[in-house]
């Protein structure tokens, strides 16, 4: 399965449109936008994405998605909570995620990983590490830190850190098998 993850878009027009023309470039099976969709009330523009692709789009919340934005992600039925949704046998999980799945998606990336700011300062989450350990996905997408795009691993799992915050990087493109993963930063 080809998965195009795009977080951090803060609502940036030229984001959104980067977003659009990466779909059409790349034909991901499913696209993930791991938080800051929207950036404190404005920039509700990068919700259309939830429903203008023309593949499934799952969502999860950062701090800069006001609950406005949330509520609108949840009532276009893409923001992933409690249970994995699966798209075509590939299980999608989100931070409230009680259940084992193929591809977690959070916003803040897990302590010590893809985490460091720009102050030098770790701010990545430890119930995201947590939450790592015990559910071993195969893969999480995150974002929120904008200074450390990247890939890494955490056990077996894939992290990849797919922030478009940071002006250079434009998200990432996983290819999940059905036994190896494969992704670049775009």
């Amino acid at each position: 399965m080809r998965i195009l993850a795009c977080a951090d878009l803060h609502g940036h027009p030229e984001r959104i449109a980067r977003v659009r023309s990466l779909v059409a470039e790349h034909a991901p099976e499913v696209v993930l936008l791991p938080g800051d969709l929207t950036h404190a009330g404005r920039g509700e523009d990068a919700l259309a994405l939830l429903g203008d692709l023309p593949v499934p789009t799952l969502a999860v919340s950062g701090n800069m998605d006001g609950p406005r934005a949330v509520a609108e992600i949840a009532a276009r039925g893409r923001l992933l909570g409690d249970e994995p949704v699966v798209i075509a046998g590939v299980s999608f999980g989100g931070p409230h995620v009680r259940e084992r799945c193929d591809v977690l998606v959070t916003h803040e990336p897990p302590a010590g990983t893809l985490d460091r700011a720009w102050s030098g300062q770790h701010i990545g989450a430890r119930r995201v590490r947590d939450l790592v350990a015990r559910l071993r996905p195969r893969v999480l997408t995150c974002g929120h830190v904008h200074e450390s795009p990247g890939i890494a691993r955490v056990g077996e799992t894939l992290v990849i850190n797919c922030t478009m915050g940071d002006g250079r990087t434009h998200g990432a493109l996983i290819e999940l098998g059905p036994a190896d993963v494969d992704a670049r930063l775009l």
